[in-house]
C-alpha cells in the first residue's frame, strides 16, 4: 500500500484533471495522498480537492497543507509591508478549514531563484513565522530547501520540538546526519530524482537515513521517476519510487512499504 506524502494536484498541469489523477491513484489500491499549498491560490485549491475528493468514488483519501513557498518572497508577492497580513490570512484559513489540513508548508529557503540570496533575510522571516504558526497549531512543518542548507538549518534549529518534514531532499549524506543529530521528530522525503542515474548524492543520503525517518513522495507534476521520465509526473507514479527505493535498500517491497506507511501515519496522523 503506497502513500504519496507530497504532491501538487493543485498545480496547473494536474488541476484541470485532478479527478482523473486521483482515480488513477485509487485504481492501484493506494490509500493516501497529500496535496500541498505554496501560495494563496494553491492553498485554496488544495483544500478544495481534499474536500471534494470525499464525494468521489475512490478508495483513497486526500488531505491538504497550506503555506507560503519562498518564491513568494523572491517574486515580490510577500514583502515586509504585507507579511503580517499574509500570515493572519494563513491562520484564518486554517481556522476555517482545519478538518482537511494536516501541516503548514511548504515553506523554507531557496536561493536558486533570481535575487534569492539578496532577499534571504525576508525568506528567513517568512519561514520562521510559518514554523511558529505550525508550533502554535501543533502541526508538522513541510520544508522546502534548495541551495542553502545552512540558512535552512539556522531557522529550524529554533524549532527542535517540531515535527520536521524535509520535503524533496536535495542534499547529501552529511546533511542527513546533521538533521538526525538535531531533530528527534524528523521525516525526510525522497522523490523521483532518487532514481536518476547521476543522483548518487541522494542514494548516499537515503542509505544513511534512519528507516523511521524516510517517506516517499512524487512532488508531482515535477521530478518524474526515471521509468517514466519525460512524462508529466502524477501521484500514481509513486509506485516507481517505492520499487526503486526498496530494491536499493535491499528490502522486500511489502516490508519496505509497510514501514513507510507507519512513518506517514506518525507524520500526518493519518489512519
Amino acid at each position: 500500500m503506497y502513500y504519496d506524502t507530497h504532491t501538487h494536484l493543485n498545480d496547473d498541469k494536474l488541476y484541470k484533471n485532478w479527478r482523473k489523477h486521483l482515480q488513477h491513484f485509487s485504481d492501484n489500491g493506494w490509500k493516501w495522498l497529500v496535496t500541498v499549498g505554496v501560495d494563496e491560490e494553491y492553498n485554496e485549491k488544495a483544500i478544495e480537492i481534499a474536500r471534494e475528493a470525499k464525494n468521489e468514488k475512490v478508495s483513497c483519501r486526500v488531505k491538504a497543507t497550506i503555506g507560503y513557498h519562498p518564491s513568494e518572497v523572491c517574486f515580490g508577492k510577500i514583502t515586509r509591508e504585507n507579511i503580517d497580513e499574509k500570515m493572519d490570512a494563513l491562520k484564518a484559513l486554517y481556522e476555517k478549514e482545519n478538518t482537511d489540513i494536516v501541516a503548514i508548508g511548504e515553506c523554507g529557503i531557496d536561493v536558486h531563484y533570481p535575487d534569492g540570496s539578496e532577499n534571504i533575510e525576508l525568506q528567513k522571516e517568512l519561514f520562521r513565522r510559518q514554523c511558529s504558526l505550525a508550533r502554535e497549531l501543533r502541526l508538522p512543518i513541510v520544508i522546502h530547501s534548495r541551495d542553502d542548507f545552512a540558512s535552512t538549518l539556522e531557522v529550524i534549529r529554533e524549532y527542535r520540538d517540531q515535527k520536521i518534514y524535509f520535503h524533496c531532499y536535495g542534499y547529501g549524506a552529511e546533511e542527513i546526519r546533521t538533521l538526525q543529530e538535531t531533530f528527534s521528530q524528523l521525516w525526510v522525503g525522497f522523490c523521483g530524482n532518487l532514481t536518476y542515474p547521476k543522483a548518487e548524492n541522494l542514494r548516499e543520503a537515503i542509505r544513511v537515513c534512519k528507516p523511521e525517518n524516510i517517506v516517499l513522495e512524487t512532488d508531482a507534476p515535477y521530478l518524474s521517476p526515471q521509468e517514466v521520465r519525460g512524462k508529466t509526473n502524477e501521484p500514481a507514479y509513486v509506485k516507481h519510487i517505492y520499487q526503486y527505493a526498496a530494491e536499493f535498500m535491499k528490502q522486500p517491497l511489502t516490508k519496505f512499504s509497510q514501514g513507510i506507511m507507519e512513518n506517514v501515519k506518525r507524520l500526518y496522523g493519518l489512519r
